[in-house]
């Protein structure tokens, strides 16, 4: 089992649901854990609860939609910590619109904090990684990019294209010891459903420490090991 002290693990879009969850399970002393989001106020908070697990931390606001933001993000993690070892790429955005009130807007923001993002934090991570060290990248696709979401089909299609996206650079990276994986999560109960779904409708979903148990597993594999594409689900939602 690989250990992950002395790494550097960068969190993208990661101050709630599955990245809070991830980043409270993955710090401990010897860990280092970098996180941003878009929302300020949430990045100080996840701060306040990772401060006394004694891990090495670096946080910022950051519009992963924004390439010279997600550039600055990761080289201020690498002049801070030396090493960047692992990326996760969180960050996400849905719309529910019937497509005669779909907007030209709502296709920007979808697949600009889903697509875009995940290639701009991708190539800014790649950057600083050392190729005798190798890196591991894991980006969050959705199962409705395996089955599609009728309320929200442009969400199907920005997750269908992350998957492409990790595939195709999974091919470019190998060579510099890069490996790529893409998760793609059923319906989770996180943030990401408030207003939508409600509370006691959720009892059967997965959860973000669910998520977070398995993220933990992927990073924690021999480096030889390579996860290119898990779908999860949580059993009672399957079998509706």
């Amino acid at each position: 089992m690989r250990r992950l002290e002395g790494l550097t693990i960068v969190l993208m879009g990661a101050s709630g649901g599955m990245g809070k969850a991830c980043a409270l399970r993955l710090a401990k002393p010897g860990v280092n854990i970098a996180v941003c989001s878009a929302n300020p106020e949430r990045v100080d908070a996840l701060m306040k609860k990772l401060e006394p697990t004694g891990a090495g931390l670096y946080a910022a606001a950051v519009d992963v939609t924004d390439e010279t933001q997600v550039t600055a993000f990761m080289d201020a993690v690498y002049e801070k910590f030396g090493r960047l070892d692992i990326l996760v790429n969180f960050a996400g955005l849905s719309i529910t619109a019937k497509l005669e009130n779909f907007t030209e807007a709502d296709y920007d923001k979808v697949f600009g904090v889903n697509v875009k993002g995940m290639l701009f934090s991708t190539k800014a991570f790649a950057a600083h990684t050392d190729p005798e060290e190798g890196a591991l990248v894991i980006s969050f696709g959705s199962m409705a990019a395996k089955r599609a979401n009728p309320n929200a089909p442009h969400y199907s299609a920005a997750k269908a294209a992350v998957n492409m996206l990790t595939d195709g650079l999974a091919q470019q990276l190998k060579a510099r010891n890069i490996r790529m994986t893409v998760l793609n999560p059923g319906p989770t109960d996180t943030t990401f459903f408030e207003g939508r779904i409600p509370p006691e409708k959720r009892g059967d979903f997965l959860q973000a420490d669910d998520i977070a148990e398995l993220l933990e597993f992927i990073m924690t594999r021999d480096k030889r090991i390579v996860f290119h594409d898990i779908m999860l689900d949580s059993f009672a939602f399957y079998k509706r």
